[in-house]
């Protein structure tokens, strides 16, 4: 248990502050978000105005207010070695913080790292292409690390669709002479191992994460809608584009691993959503895939490397520069899957009172891509019933889970309309169950209390 904030709130220097449910392992059993809805473009929820944040006329909370109103919840043996921080935006005074620079394992909540470092590095509108090039009598297949790429009937992706297989099947078939073909497939853009360090121990056959790949389709499942993944998503995204290039009347005669010659000509192409849509569905549905994805593609963008290595370097980077707080900080991967991430509430709340306040609205698909208590992603089913139903849709939260580990950090407004930024670590809990039952609980307090007294 750590020390609770004084009375008198304070305010961070140096500047604005720049700020899961991780598919995991418990109890030896995944839990797993479904394909589609891991893949899917998030409903639409209230999105907060940073304008309403700054200007906000409502009752300012003081430290006195939010302490006695979480501190029963506080108190729970359930959260096991803790930190906890709240802050109120607007001001950037601080709230309550308890252990706010001690790291800790972070679990899934880490995706927020990774999506302001793909929205800093990348840039919001960049779309990842995977691409047909060709030379002589040979096609080859190209990843960009586009893992929202679907088999079929994907739709627009800038209008909540996705890229598929067939399109690019039937756009190669047509720039293509009525002769056989020998289809090649690249996956070279991401380099090193395929699964994170420190990975809970097949996380593929659970349908936790496939092995990492800059070319899979359908996120790497055994079949559309399957939970496991298979060993070579590269190798199975290539049978399944030959399949659909046989249906359009290209005859396929070998397919094989290789590296695209520098001098080959792009004859088809197809594009994922922008970097914004692919961040919002990756904090949503907390999509491993896409975090690891992203990161990958952060480390290629900066020069670091497009592997575990370079990716987690180049994020780390990209916090430090965005001047979020750092101390203890170790990102190990993109996903938070590994149990060597190490990330501090401080650090959280900096990001999430950057994007509240928009002051860099380049983060703003932050904001936009937390689930919603109650009604989307990983806090669908979460805040329906019993102490916690006061926070349904006033909740906006990134949720983590890993063996041991709870996380819960994100927005909420309180009973007097103030928009507060909050985050919640819990690392060596016994009951996992009780754990999320008591960080939501905490985040309903908050909703529920004016705590201005």
């Amino acid at each position: 248990m750590g020390t609770r904030a004084p009375a008198k709130p304070r305010s961070r220097s140096g500047g604005i502050w720049a700020g899961g449910f991780a598919l995991a392992l418990v109890a030896g059993l995944p839990l797993v978000v479904p394909a589609a809805a891991a893949n899917a473009i998030p409903p639409a929820g209230p999105v907060l105005s940073a304008t309403a944040v700054v200007g906000s006329k409502a009752p300012v909370p003081t430290p006195g207010g939010v302490q006695a109103a979480t501190a029963r919840v506080l108190s729970s043996n359930a959260l096991g070695a803790y930190s906890a921080l709240v802050v109120d935006p607007a001001t950037a005074a601080v709230l309550l913080e308890i252990n706010p620079d001690v790291a800790r394992i972070p679990a899934s909540t880490i995706k927020l790292l990774t999506a302001a470092a793909a929205l800093e590095v990348l840039g919001p509108s960049t779309r990842l292409a995977t691409k047909v090039v060709r030379v002589g009598n040979t096609i080859t297949l190209v990843g960009g690390g586009d893992t929202s790429l679907v088999r079929a009937h994907g739709g627009d992706p800038l209008a909540g669709g996705s890229a598929s297989l067939k399109a690019l099947a039937d756009l190669t078939a047509a720039a293509l002479p009525n002769q056989p073909v020998q289809l090649a497939y690249d996956d070279s853009l991401f380099t090193g191992p395929a699964t994170g360090p420190n990975w809970p121990k097949q996380a593929a056959r659970f349908g936790i994460a496939a092995p990492v790949s800059s070319l899979m389709v359908d996120e790497g499942r055994v079949r559309p809608g399957a939970i496991s993944r298979v060993s070579d998503p590269a190798k199975q995204a290539a049978q399944v584009f030959a399949s659909y290039l046989t249906k359009a009347g290209v005859e396929v005669t070998k397919t094989k691993a290789v590296e695209a010659a520098s001098g080959a000509t792009e004859i088809a192409r197809v594009e994922s959503p922008p970097i914004s849509k692919l961040v919002e569905r990756m904090l949503t549905y907390s999509n491993n895939d896409m975090g690891e994805s992203l990161a990958h593609l952060v480390g290629g963008a900066t020069g670091d490397g497009a592997s575990f290595t370079g990716g987690a370097k180049a994020v780390a980077a990209s916090i430090k520069k965005l001047g979020l707080p750092t101390a203890g900080l170790v990102i190990a991967d993109g996903s938070g899957l590994s149990g060597s991430d190490r990330v501090s509430v401080d650090t959280y709340g900096a990001l999430l009172t950057e994007v509240t306040t928009n002051s860099n609205p380049k983060l703003s698909a932050i904001g936009s891509g937390l689930p919603v208590a109650g009604a989307t992603g990983t806090l669908a089913g979460r805040f329906l019933k019993g102490p916690t139903s006061r926070g349904a849709g006033y909740v906006h939260a990134k949720t983590g889970t890993l063996s041991g580990v709870v996380g819960l950090t994100g927005t909420v407004k309180d009973a007097d309309g103030r928009v507060l930024v909050f985050a919640i670590l819990a690392n060596n809990v016994k009951s996992l169950n009780a754990a999320r039952q008591s960080v939501d609980v905490f985040a309903t307090k908050l909703a529920k209390c004016g705590c201005t007294g």
